[in-house]
């Protein structure tokens, strides 16, 4: 059974644990957090230090890899690469809830978290670090992002493109073939009914571009 850590220790955190009890294949060693005082206790688990000291805590508790349990987008990013920067080759592992179906010639990146009962059809593609709330269902051939994520009881036609850093939020149905760009952000409750550009928030029934935004910014405020 691989040793690992979770970084971030948010309500993030609970939900992550709860996947990676019910999958049986890792064993937590500890939470990673930028924030919360080390040596504490958060969901039952220890903060035991920073992402900035990821090399050094490596050997101290045999951590084989990490699963980041933070949901906005870009902060997973940031994450991410500051860990891969201090250490090339650490591994991130997918927490998958084993309620998920998954289809044939689903293909997963890293760093991959889903919640129960989510749905991957087959042949879609699954770029690392992307999120997925109870319920997501990803319809056929299609391809989500890097750090891309969806929100619970949302779902994609088949053949749709979700941009990196992309969100789908609450409740959201995105039609068949549409394209939703890179950085941008569907708002609960939304039909996506055409492509939209990288970069913008969108929101309606159908769904209206309603304002830009700028790389970088948390769509969880």
């Amino acid at each position: 059974m691989k040793n690992i850590v979770l970084i971030g220790g948010g309500d993030q955190a609970h939900y992550t644990i709860d996947i990676i009890h019910k999958q049986g294949k890792y064993n937590i060693v500890g939470i990673i957090d930028a924030k919360e005082e080390i040596g504490s206790e958060k969901f039952g688990y220890k903060i035991i230090g920073r992402q900035e000291n990821i090399k050094e805590l490596i050997p101290i508790f045999c951590i084989d890899g990490a699963v980041i349990s933070i949901g906005d987008n870009w902060t997973r990013y940031y994450v991410a690469s500051q860990v891969k920067k201090l250490v090339s080759d650490f591994k991130f592992f997918n927490a998958i809830h084993p309620s998920c179906i998954i289809g044939e010639h689903v293909k997963f990146g890293e760093g991959i978290v889903a919640m129960a009962g989510c749905i991957f059809n087959p042949r879609s593609t699954v770029g690392d670090h992307t999120f997925f709330a109870t319920g997501a269902q990803v319809e056929h051939d299609c391809i989500i992002g890097d750090y891309a994520s969806i929100s619970a009881g949302s779902i994609t036609g088949g053949y749709v493109e979700l941009g990196d850093f992309a969100a789908i939020t609450l409740g959201v149905t995105v039609f068949d073939r549409t394209k939703i760009g890179k950085n941008s952000v569907v708002g609960a409750g939304s039909l996506v009914t055409k492509d939209l550009p990288d970069n913008v928030l969108a929101y309606g029934n159908p769904a209206k571009i309603i304002r830009p935004r700028e790389e970088g910014e948390n769509f969880l405020k």
